[in-house]
């Protein structure tokens, strides 16, 4: 058994006849295991995701957060 295959986690899902039939013409045509497909399929709807949300954090502002000068009076005051 490769060393990647122990890092895997089997898993049980319930999807259409169709999507199978299609996940399954996918799989013949490129020559990869339906899992390769979906777990590369959900990596990718995951890294958007995760793109779209830095994008969203990168412009909430945050007012009461205090200066950096603030933060080093803090700071000195716990030493």
């Amino acid at each position: 058994m490769s060393q990647s295959l122990h890092n895997k986690k089997r898993i049980s899902i319930t999807i259409l006849p169709i999507v199978d039939t299609l996940l399954s013409k996918v799989s013949r045509s490129l020559g990869e295991s339906k899992s390769l497909i979906v777990e590369k399929a959900l990596r990718e709807f995951l890294e958007r995701q995760l793109d779209k949300d830095t994008k969203a954090l990168a412009q909430m502002k945050f007012d009461d957060l205090p200066t950096e000068d603030e933060w080093l009076a803090v700071q000195s005051d716990i030493e």
